[in-house]
């Protein structure tokens, strides 16, 4: 039995829903995918975000994490692999033809393993497990593998949670752009814009945490 007293996971819920309201990379994703293919898919892709964000919950428990902090030049190369794909992302929206889904036919399957993807690609997401976990363990409580996971899975929810109103909030968005005229395309390319800046912002970070390594080295 996980032994957290109240006090302390209050507390770290609390902590857990300021982290989760910050608006980060996955938001903007999630909401880009909103604004295109409706709240639905937002929500879709927000449970894909959940999904591997469990992953690296285990990742991060099972001490795989640790193992993989002490290796940049792969966690590097999972961050590039991430940028490919998001720039895939863009430059495949930029050159649709305007067939944006309605919400309604979007297909569920692939919303839901591009969001797993995006998010999987990120670990950093361990690396801030492995830092912000432990402060909220009692190593006189028993063992810590246990509570680390009731932690990281609790984070989890809370985080879901957090994505589906942001999904809702794009999704509304696009709906009141196309109320007033605006075209799928557009919304189309918006997307793709989105998603190349992400690339590029988590290019750059990539370049600098390099960088960083390179000069401690």
């Amino acid at each position: 039995m996980v032994d957290i007293s109240a006090g302390t996971y209050l507390a770290f819920l609390a902590a857990t829903a300021l982290i989760a309201i910050v608006p980060g990379p996955d938001h903007v994703y999630l909401g880009a995918v909103a604004l295109r293919d409706g709240r639905r898919a937002g929500v879709v892709a927000a449970s894909g975000m959940a999904l591997s964000m469990t992953v690296h919950t285990l990742v991060a428990v099972t001490g795989i994490g640790a193992l993989l902090a002490a290796m940049p030049a792969a966690l590097g190369l999972v961050r590039l692999a991430g940028v490919a794909y998001l720039i895939a992302l863009g430059v495949s929206a930029l050159r649709s033809r305007g067939d944006a889904a309605s919400g309604e036919s979007i297909h569920k399957g692939r919303v839901f393993w591009r969001a797993v993807v995006v998010n999987l690609t990120n670990p950093k997401i361990v690396l801030f497990f492995l830092a912000f976990l432990p402060q909220f363990v009692d190593p006189h409580a028993g063992s810590t593998a246990p509570q680390l996971l009731v932690l990281g899975l609790s984070f989890v929810v809370v985080g879901f949670l957090v994505d589906v109103v942001y999904a809702m909030a794009g999704g509304a968005l696009g709906r009141f752009l196309a109320a007033r005229g605006i075209r799928p395309r557009t919304l189309e390319i918006v997307s793709g814009v989105v998603y190349l800046l992400l690339g590029t912002v988590i290019l750059l970070s990539l370049a600098a945490d390099a960088s960083a390594w390179v000069g401690a080295s």
